[in-house]
C-alpha cells in the first residue's frame, strides 16, 4: 500500500470512514423526499423536537500534506457549500453565511457549488453576497449541478464579477515569500464535464494536490490522479435526518451511507460538507448547516 500523503485530524466528534463510492443521485433524493409531504415532517420534527438546527455550525480541522512549504504552515482555509439562495434560502440568510465566514478571519475561501436553486433571478444578488466575502490570499470556486441547470456561464460570470475566481477544469497557485500553493477545481462531476487532468495540468508533481469538486462521487477519479486532499459537497449531510428512517440525500455503497465528514480511497482524502442551504423541503431536521475550517500543517 502506498503511503498516504495526507494525514488529516478532525477536532469534530463525527469520524470519517475509508470507502470507494457508490454512485450518487439527486433523483433518489428526489424520490424519497416526496414520500414526505411538508406536513409529514412538520409533524415528525414537532414529535421529535428536531427542527431547531438552523444553526451554523463551523467545524475546526486540522489537515497534514506531505510537500506542503513550510510558509503554509498553518493556513487557514474556510469551505462554503450549497448555499442555494432560493425561495427556501433568503438573501438574509447568503449574507449571514459570508459574515461568520469573514468571522473566521480566513486565509483563503473555497467554495464548491450550488449558489442558487430554480431560477437565474438568484444568481445576481447571491454573486453580490458572496462579494463580501474577506480572505487574505482570495476566492475560489466551483460549479455545481444546480448551476448547471440554471446557468453555468450566468453563475460563473457573477462570481467573477465578484472578483471570485472560478476554476473551471483549472488551476490558481497562491503566492507567498517565493513559494507556491495550487488549488485546482472541476465542472460538475454528474454532468460529466469534470476534467481533473487538465485542472492539474500545471501544477508541478512534488507539490500537494488540492481539488474543488462539488459531487463526492469525484473520489474514485481523484485517487486515479493521486489527488491528495478533496473539499466537496453535495450531500446536504442528508438534510432531512428523522430517527429510524433513511436520509433523503446520501452517497452509498451497499450496506454502507457516507454523508459528511472524511473520507478516504487510497491515498486521497476528501472532506464532504454537510452544506449551508436547503432543497426539496425548507427545513433541516438533525443535520445543522456547515462551515468547515481547515488549517494545513506541514
Amino acid at each position: 500500500m502506498l503511503e498516504s500523503p495526507l494525514i488529516f485530524e478532525s477536532w469534530n466528534s463525527r469520524k470519517g470512514k475509508s470507502m470507494e463510492f457508490g454512485s450518487v443521485s439527486r433523483r433518489r433524493f428526489l424520490q424519497t423526499a416526496s414520500l414526505f409531504s411538508l406536513s409529514s415532517l412538520s409533524a415528525a420534527s414537532s414529535t421529535y423536537q428536531l427542527v431547531g438546527t438552523e444553526e451554523i455550525e463551523v467545524t475546526q480541522h486540522t489537515v497534514r500534506l506531505k510537500n506542503l512549504p513550510r510558509v503554509f504552515d498553518g493556513l487557514k482555509l474556510v469551505h462554503l457549500t450549497d448555499i442555494h439562495h432560493s425561495k427556501f434560502v433568503s438573501l438574509n440568510e447568503v449574507l449571514r453565511m459570508v459574515e461568520l465566514s469573514n468571522q473566521q478571519d480566513p486565509d483563503v475561501v473555497l467554495l464548491t457549488g450550488d449558489y442558487i436553486t430554480w431560477s437565474k433571478k438568484f444568481i445576481s444578488p447571491v454573486g453580490e453576497a458572496l462579494g463580501n466575502l474577506k480572505s487574505r490570499f482570495g476566492v475560489y470556486a466551483v460549479l455545481g449541478n444546480h448551476d448547471v441547470r440554471v446557468n453555468a456561464d450566468q453563475v460563473a460570470q457573477a462570481l467573477k464579477k465578484a472578483h471570485i475566481e472560478v476554476l473551471r477544469n483549472a488551476s490558481a497557485r497562491i503566492d507567498l515569500r517565493g513559494e507556491g500553493l495550487w488549488i485546482a477545481g472541476v465542472d460538475e462531476y454528474m454532468y460529466g464535464e469534470s476534467d481533473i487532468p487538465a485542472a492539474m495540468m500545471e501544477i508541478p508533481r512534488l507539490q500537494p494536490r488540492i481539488l474543488l469538486a462539488h459531487n463526492p462521487e469525484i473520489i474514485g477519479e481523484a485517487a486515479r490522479h493521486q489527488i491528495d486532499f478533496v473539499l466537496a459537497g453535495h450531500t446536504h449531510g442528508g438534510q432531512v435526518r428523522i430517527p429510524y428512517m433513511r436520509s433523503i440525500n446520501v452517497v452509498t455503497q451497499p450496506g454502507r451511507e457516507v454523508l459528511e465528514g472524511f473520507v478516504s480511497n487510497g491515498r486521497t482524502q476528501m472532506y464532504i460538507s454537510r452544506g449551508l442551504g436547503k432543497v426539496v423541503v425548507p427545513l433541516r431536521i438533525l443535520c445543522p448547516p456547515e462551515i468547515p475550517v481547515f488549517y494545513l500543517r506541514a
